[in-house]
């Protein structure tokens, strides 16, 4: 019985081995199989000791415009140019404006440049809103433009000021439109403390506008070369509604828009931004 026991587990130990063998040898051909299918292939066999086929590609070489063009602006750069810009068209800005205002005040002649238009426009007081968010449209460019745009828009809004400001000077204007105060509040603190502050002289051209007109060109110049064509859109609309405000708050004529205008392109044709490459679009 003992001899006839062992001789059966030797049997059967035998055969389990020839079946793990023969699995062995099953995973054996699969791995190579799957082996020779990842080699590369060249002239109908693989090849194993080509080292081209193992070398990676190499980088390309990038020109310095290219270069420039995957490089990222610097924030606190781009920012700190806006803020040095800013301080000088404030400057300018708070210079010539007042003064010519009081110079105006004080001559007998004055010009009145107004057309058939401004009888059929009408005071909307709700648009006065819209006319004092022109402070913080003017603040867009701290996020919006690179450090030559900022560069170009703060020359540019100088050199717009001091035309404007010889201009009042020369030409001291009436405003045709009364200056009526509304009967309601809020409008009626805010329409009489805008009179207070601002004196009817220095209408054509409005810097209201060339001011608002120069910084929408300054943003969608460096926004449309990102691919952000909607943001464009809203800043175009509200560029706008801004100088149409300056219309319906009756603080302008539509000469004084026309004007303003006019010069926008004049000063961008004088002024023109450093020559650097675009930024990629943002994914």
């Amino acid at each position: 019985m003992g001899a006839v026991g062992s001789g059966a587990i030797g049997c059967g130990s035998i055969s389990r081995v020839a079946e793990i063998v023969r699995e062995f040898k099953g995973c054996w051909r699969l791995a190579l199989a799957a082996f020779f299918a990842l080699q590369p292939v060249q002239g109908g066999r693989p090849c194993f000791h080509n080292p081209q086929m193992r070398k990676p590609a190499p980088a390309p070489v990038l020109s310095q415009a290219d270069q420039a063009l995957h490089t990222p602006v610097h924030a606190p750069a781009r920012q700190r140019g806006f803020v040095f810009w800013a301080i000088w068209v404030n400057i300018a800005t708070y210079a010539i404006y007042p003064t010519a205002n009081w110079l105006a005040s004080l001559r007998d002649q004055r010009y009145d440049f107004i057309t058939r238009w401004d009888a059929m426009i009408p005071l909307v007081p709700e648009f006065i809103f819209v006319y004092f968010s022109f402070f913080p449209f003017l603040a867009l460019p701290f996020w919006l433009v690179g450090q030559p745009g900022t560069a170009a828009l703060g020359k540019r809004q100088v050199l717009g000021t001091l035309i404007c400001g010889l201009v009042f000077v020369l030409f001291p204007a009436n405003l045709a439109f009364e200056r009526a105060i509304p009967e309601f509040e809020p409008y009626r603190s805010i329409f009489a403390t805008m009179f207070l502050v601002d004196k009817p002289h220095n209408l054509l051209p409005s810097l209201h506008i060339v001011y608002t007109a120069l910084t929408c060109l300054a943003i969608c110049q460096a926004q449309w070369q990102r691919g952000r064509w909607g943001l464009c859109l809203l800043i175009a609309l509200w560029s706008a509604a801004i100088c149409a405000s300056t219309m319906l708050v009756h603080q302008h004529h539509v000469l004084d828009v026309v004007t303003a205008l006019l010069l926008v392109p004049v000063l961008c044709l004088l002024i023109r931004p450093a020559d650097v490459p675009p930024q990629p679009p943002r994914i």
